[in-house]
């Protein structure tokens, strides 16, 4: 009875603070109905972009918390498993090879881009029970290769794919009934499909063996969750772009209302609606001063300091629990010294090769003594900077997914990347004529001001994995929102800024290239040092404080030590999601274990990959450079994909 009483001022909290929600949201609508005497701007354009947001963040909100509890990740959002990636890549690919599909709709385009992406992430994860950690990997290297296949699109087709950009921001402006009735038809199937599926995803809640244990059939069932939480986003991204931070943020905040750990979907559908409203109604206003801002960046900039806020309120329910992640097979160890001689040798030959051998005028041919000047000049500061920056990030992400404990851990979780990319984009288009080396030391302080921001917030936290996860994803939301705005509308400069955000290495000089060599190889040094806290972190903070591990001073460090990687990289190739994310899991694929050997490996297979994705794309283009991070993604993602799907049979 005492725990009746106790827990009964939850819902009721719950209850106030979501009607005082939506009060908020529904006076800014009314407001903007009342200045709007004109009965067809009223009845076409004002209350189907009412509806739409409505909808759209119920949808959204539903689906990141199938993908939330299904996952038991709050980094899981509803673009999780390609469906985002795969409409940019359809819709782009589209407009330029097969523009007769448009006539037959764009919608169809872009859930046909959403649906062979998911496609490719089951094949690649279907297994006894759909794993989990394999399910995750897969679907966040499908949106990577994407995403990068988009970007070199943009890259040579700028003017023609600009207004893609600016749909890529999102956008609820309404001109008809048309869009915001269809979104109702599909939202409601999928809702109804998600509700009497409640029950079972409940009981994945502990996890795939205990589920299992109580007969539930774990593949078929995350089968249906995925799939119609999937169609959710999809919908919603072919009809207004992409607004994905409702719902990584709106499951959180319904958890911070309801002060519940499952607050049930309705309650997270419900709040997801609401918050959408709410934001885009506030930039409505705001354009009135501001001009036009696109809702999905809009959401990305509250979002973010509305994550920190619950970050900071609310403390986990419970200590997340390592999250595995798949092995090349059962026991399989690495030959260490082996292996990573073998990886040192193999960069040494790259980097040789790409230095003396390249593409001129005349064609491919090594250079010669006459020439060597000129590779020394041209050549080497971009390979040494591509090298060094693929060491630090790969040896930023290994911390991080660590000290994390959780496989979705990169250098863009800190913020750092994003914080050093903002900085970037302003030097970009407020000081556009001021050189490189002015360019890097603002770069350098955006990444030092966000590094300060963390590590602030997570002092007091008591660096918390999932709540540092969430501080780190509110800071970059923010910046990255920041960053889709500039880009929309830079015009030339915004190409320009383009070219440095997708980690074109040309105008990279020698210092540089050094510094982040050097940043790498101290931050290696200091790795090593706390190689053995940093294991037994990754086996959860009861196990480490029973062995007397000072938990908070060696993720502070680690944390510092990340930072430092990440800005080093950063500074010199853009910020890059793929070698921080996915190298540390190359070193699982091939046995590595404890943090010391995986440091050293994980590191000379980002430095490997960045230094053969520079020569490639210096040469495959000539004379115009592509992005070696470009380049990584889009050869490693498909090898990474075939491995992952070879690794997780077992699972």
């Amino acid at each position: 009875m005492t725990t009746v009483l106790a827990a009964a001022p939850r819902p009721l909290a719950g209850t106030v603070w979501t009607i005082l929600l939506g009060l908020a949201a529904t006076i800014l609508s009314l407001q903007g109905l009342a200045g709007r005497p004109d009965p067809a701007v009223l009845f076409y354009s004002l209350l189907p972009r009412i509806v739409a947001a409505l909808v759209a963040g119920f949808a959204l909100g539903l689906s990141g918390a199938v993908f939330q509890r299904a996952f038991s990740n709050p980094l899981a959002e509803p673009g999780l498993l390609g469906i985002s990636g795969g409409v940019m890549l359809a819709l782009a690919a589209s407009l330029i090879f097969a523009p007769a599909l448009w006539t037959h709709g764009y919608q169809l385009v872009a859930l046909g881009g959403a649906g062979l992406a998911l496609a490719v992430v089951l094949a690649v994860a279907w297994g006894p029970r759909l794993s989990s950690p394999v399910l995750v990997l897969a679907g966040v290297m499908a949106n990577l290769y994407c995403a990068a296949a988009y970007a070199v699109l943009v890259l040579f087709n700028h003017d023609f794919l600009v207004n893609l950009l600016a749909w890529q921001a999102g956008s609820l402006q309404q001109s008809g009934w048309a869009p915001s009735l269809r979104l109702i038809a599909e939202v409601t199937a999928a809702t109804a499909i998600l509700l009497l599926l409640e029950r079972p995803l409940r009981l994945l809640s502990l996890g795939d063996g205990g589920a299992a244990s109580l007969g539930l059939s774990v593949r078929r069932i995350k089968l249906m969750l995925l799939v119609a939480a999937s169609v959710l986003a999809a919908v919603v991204t072919a009809e207004f772009g992409q607004i994905g931070f409702i719902g990584l943020a709106a499951p959180a905040l319904a958890r911070s209302l309801w002060r519940q750990a499952q607050p049930g979907l309705l309650r997270a559908a419900i709040t997801g609606a609401l918050l959408l409203l709410f934001t885009d109604q506030l930039m409505r206003l705001l354009s009135l001063v501001a001009g036009d801002l696109p809702v999905g960046a809009a959401a990305g900039l509250l979002t973010g300091p509305l994550l920190i806020v619950l970050a900071r309120r609310n403390r986990s329910q419970s200590e997340a629990a390592p999250t595995p992640s798949p092995s090349l097979s059962p026991g399989r160890q690495a030959r260490g010294p082996v292996l990573i001689a073998a990886l040192a040798l193999a960069l040494i030959a790259v980097f040789l090769f790409g230095l003396f051998y390249g593409r001129g005028p005349e064609g491919f041919g090594f250079a010669t003594a006459a020439d060597l000047d000129i590779a020394l000049k041209w050549r080497l500061p971009p390979l040494l900077g591509a090298s060094g920056a693929g060491f630090c990030l790969a040896l930023a992400g290994l911390i991080l997914q660590r000290l994390l404990r959780n496989p979705l851990a990169s250098p863009d979780v800190l913020g750092v990347s994003h914080g050093a990319g903002f900085a970037m984009a302003l030097a970009f288009l407020v000081l556009p004529d001021s050189g490189l080396g002015a360019k890097l030391v603002i770069t350098t302080f955006g990444a030092g001001a966000a590094l300060l921001l963390v590590a602030g917030f997570g002092r007091r936290l008591q660096f918390e994995p999932t709540r540092m996860l969430l501080i780190g994803t509110g800071l970059g939301s923010t910046a990255n929102a920041l960053l889709v705005l500039a880009l929309a509308s830079g015009g030339q400069r915004g190409a320009a800024l383009l070219g440095w955000f997708s980690g074109i290495t040309g105008g990279i000089d020698l210092a540089s290239a050094l510094a982040a060599c050097t940043v790498g190889g101290l931050c290696l040094i200091a790795t090593l040092f706390y190689a053995r806290p940093i294991d037994l972190i990754a086996l959860g903070n009861p196990a480490a404080s029973s062995l007397g591990v000072p938990i908070g001073r060696t993720r502070l460090a680690g944390l510092g030590l990340a930072a430092l990687a990440t800005a080093a990289g950063t500074v010199v190739v853009g910020p890059m999601s793929f070698i921080g994310l996915m190298v540390p899991h190359f070193t699982l694929l091939l046995g590595f274990r404890k943090t010391a050997s995986a440091a050293i490996a994980g590191g000379l297979i980002g430095a490997l990959m960045m230094a053969a994705s520079e020569w490639l794309g210096r040469v495959l283009a000539w004379p115009w450079p592509l992005s070696p991070g470009l380049i990584a993604a889009l050869i490693g993602g498909p090898w990474f994909l075939w491995q992952l799907r070879r690794g997780g049979r077992e699972f």
